[in-house]
């Protein structure tokens, strides 16, 4: 890095944080965001993911902000900061690499302004979900592999391995990724070196993922079900299928605006790579390998079903990096003064449109919530997804259970801030509707409760509890027949006024219901 490129890095750090942290407080917040945090602090209480209660996603998200948790108190304006810091560490790295890179402070001050202005970034990297923290890691391993030198330090290809065992760790399909990395060790290793890089990249990745690997070997049935067995079955289309809504996201991620994703931007960054990173001739060159990773995380994103645009939020980093050190790379080599005044004209037009086409999705993300994915859209009342009214939820149960009270939330979110414990079976949102799929010792053994036993749990007054939202589901069913093993929150809030539970606060469109006088 050069001096300037140095004098940037803090107070682009900083910078960064302020911005983010800004996003992270007053977007709406994003309803997986609940039982991500939910499970972070049941982390906190000891209990396991997957052994003891029912969590989607690779591990480690609830123990990284846990830890975070424990110093700065289990709290949503502690969580959400911890998510703009990651980002910003995120950004800072990305400048730094680009700088390092290009050797041109003003590449790297062009790719912080890009990443900011990112929709898919600013939209879903500074919230409680496992993007922020993955891609960190991720992007913190393809710099150091990036790197790799016949005199870099083998502990270093390790350690690039385990930050990518931490990605994996964190969102687990990231795990297809690793023949990228690994083409990239071989083909940039000295002959007489490649088999040991590439055995300490894998012996680090190993390392990385340990905490996956002890919860599998602690219940392989629950890590597999959680992990796989529940994607497969949210859907009709099973763990991979309905290719038609897989060729739509690709032409609505180039051309519409998607549910959260900018076409402008990731058109101008594709098209910006795909044209020129393979017509430099270097065969070290790094933003060739940001290109690829980001098109196999793009390739892998449209596995699952169904698919959701947030997902190819982390191909953007790369895609960044890609774009701007191959421009920069066109720029140096143009010789006329005439001709350098021209393109430099043209990357700031460039510059102008990428950023401009957010200013709507910004607005959108913080003020208005029109078209936000997450149960924000489909809201009565968008309020009740403001961090500032969730918060008020969580008072006002404060005020009616005792300290370490069961209480049955529909929402995880509305009672991760209080004093009070979840009831088994509703740490988790998504499990309801694909519980009749199973047999009940399998909900027995993987947490989850059908609406039938949360009918009969209700009828025996258990719990004293229940917070019940409108809007009980945050997600958007992609079948009719999805949409017909959904109990709506009609049907739960008739079935506790049956068995004898009334309304003792409502907060927007949030009811805390009650039964019996005493807890």
């Amino acid at each position: 890095m050069t001096r300037a490129a140095k004098l940037l890095l803090v107070p682009l750090l900083a910078l960064q944080v302020a911005f983010f942290t800004f996003v992270a407080l007053h977007r709406f917040v994003d309803g997986d965001e609940g039982f991500y945090l939910l499970a972070s602090r049941l982390v906190l209480m000891h209990k396991k993911p997957y052994l003891d209660f029912f969590y989607t996603q690779a591990p480690l998200l609830p123990y990284a902000y846990a830890l975070w948790m424990k110093f700065t108190g289990v709290s949503w304006v502690s969580a959400k900061i911890f998510s703009a810091l990651l980002t910003a560490l995120l950004g800072t790295l990305l400048y730094e690499h680009v700088c390092e890179q290009t050797r041109n402070w003003v590449a790297g001050l062009a790719a912080g302004v890009m990443f900011a202005s990112s929709t898919l970034i600013f939209a879903w990297f500074p919230v409680v979900k496992t993007f922020s923290l993955a891609e960190l890691f991720l992007f913190a391993a393809y710099v150091v592999v990036s790197r790799i030198s016949p005199t870099s330090s083998r502990w270093l290809i390790a350690a690039s391995g385990m930050s990518f065992g931490l990605s994996v760790d964190t969102r687990s399909y990231l795990l297809l990724v690793t023949p990228v990395f690994l083409w990239w060790i071989f083909r940039n290793s000295d002959v007489g070196a490649r088999r040991a890089s590439t055995l300490w990249f894998l012996g680090g990745l190993i390392v990385g993922t340990l905490p996956s690997l002890y919860l599998f070997l602690s219940s392989p049935n629950a890590f597999l079900f959680n992990n796989m067995g529940y994607h497969a079955l949210r859907s009709n289309s099973g763990l991979i299928g309905f290719w038609e809504e897989k060729f739509a996201a690709i032409v609505a991620s180039f051309l519409l605006k998607w549910e959260g994703s900018n076409a402008i931007q990731a058109s101008l960054l594709f098209v910006v790579s795909v044209a020129f990173v393979f017509s430099i001739h270097k065969r070290r060159y790094s933003p060739r390998f940001a290109f690829q990773i980001a098109v196999a995380i793009g390739l892998i994103s449209l596995l699952p079903t169904p698919v959701w645009p947030q997902y190819f939020c982390l191909c953007m980093p790369f895609l960044i990096v890609s774009a701007v050190c191959v421009v920069n790379d066109l720029f140096a080599e143009l010789e006329l003064r005439r001709a350098r005044l021209i393109a430099a004209a043209a990357c700031v037009f460039l510059l102008g449109i990428y950023s401009a086409s957010s200013v709507d999705d910004f607005r959108r993300f913080l003020f208005t919530g029109d078209g936000v994915p997450g149960g924000v859209e489909r809201a009565l009342d968008r309020g009740d997804w403001r961090v500032q009214r969730v918060m008020e939820v969580s008072r006002a149960v404060d005020q009616i259970a005792r300290p370490g009270e069961i209480v049955a939330s529909f929402w995880p979110g509305d009672i991760f801030q209080t004093h009070t414990d979840s009831f088994p079976g509703f740490e988790n949102d998504f499990a309801t509707p694909i519980a009749d799929k199973l047999s009940s010792e399998q909900r027995a053994r993987y947490h989850i409760l059908s609406p039938a036993e949360i009918e009969a749990d209700f009828a025996a007054h258990r719990p004293r509890v229940v917070v019940l939202r409108n809007q009980i589901f945050t997600f958007r069913a992609t079948t009719r027949d999805d949409l017909k093993g959904l109990r709506t929150a009609e049907v739960f809030r008739r079935s506790l006024l049956a068995d004898g539970y009334t309304v003792v606060r409502a907060v927007g469109e949030t009811s805390i219901y009650v039964c019996c006088s005493k807890p």
